[in-house]
């Protein structure tokens, strides 16, 4: 995920929070998705299996559009200006909503309200440690221009009444080539989440926990 730099006013303390907010939130979910991975999927009798795999790439993709997307406005440009167009102009942190869509893709394969419980612990721990952080850096950064873009577009659920773009747009290459090398990671998830799924359905899978 694209951060700002922490503004220097910040506490040492909440600034580590920050930084290591990534690990924090996996070290929120690893017990869960160790255990859900060793317990039967609950929902495959039910036919839903199929639907899940549905409903997990539709996710995926959508997730990858936002960022790619979000990607195009803001790439690069995070500290040099306050992006308010396209994406920018709806939702004031379409980066997240795009990862937070990729990352719920998973959780649906796997069929599990267990992980899907632990995944939203951790997106609102993540975005709580994070977020406000990065908008008072801004503030810093930008001032009254920023606290009006606050006050006019909302921080996460789009309101595509606000949405605006240029006829042109200035395309930094470097934020391109970063999110390329991200999606190359990210494109592994889904793939883990069919290859997890069709070995938890094997009779000779390890079931050492109940959860569903």
């Amino acid at each position: 995920m694209a951060t700002a730099t922490l503004g220097t006013d910040i506490s040492p303390f909440r600034r580590w929070l920050a930084r290591s907010r990534a690990w924090i939130s996996l070290l929120i979910m690893a017990p869960v998705a160790f255990a859900v991975l060793f317990s039967r999927p609950r929902m495959g009798s039910l036919g839903l299996d199929v639907s899940s795999e549905i409903v997990g790439g539709a996710l995926f993709a959508a997730g990858a559009f936002v960022r790619w997307w979000a990607t195009l406005y803001i790439g690069g440009q995070k500290t040099t200006r306050v992006i308010c167009e396209g994406p920018y102009s709806v939702c004031r942190n379409p980066l997240y909503v795009g990862t937070f869509l990729m990352t719920l893709s998973i959780i649906c394969q796997l069929m599990s309200l267990s992980l899907a419980a632990a995944f939203l612990l951790a997106t609102v721990w993540y975005l709580a440690t994070t977020v406000s952080y990065e908008e008072r850096n801004l503030r810093r950064i930008f001032g009254d221009e920023f606290v009006a873009y606050q006050n006019r577009v909302p921080r996460f659920w789009p309101n595509f009444a606000l949405y605006r773009t240029p006829v042109t747009l200035s395309v930094k290459v470097e934020g391109l080539a970063a999110e390329a090398r991200r999606m190359l990671r990210w494109g592994a998830l889904p793939l883990a989440g069919i290859l997890l799924m069709q070995l938890r359905g094997q009779t000779w899978w390890p079931v050492w926990f109940n959860l569903p």
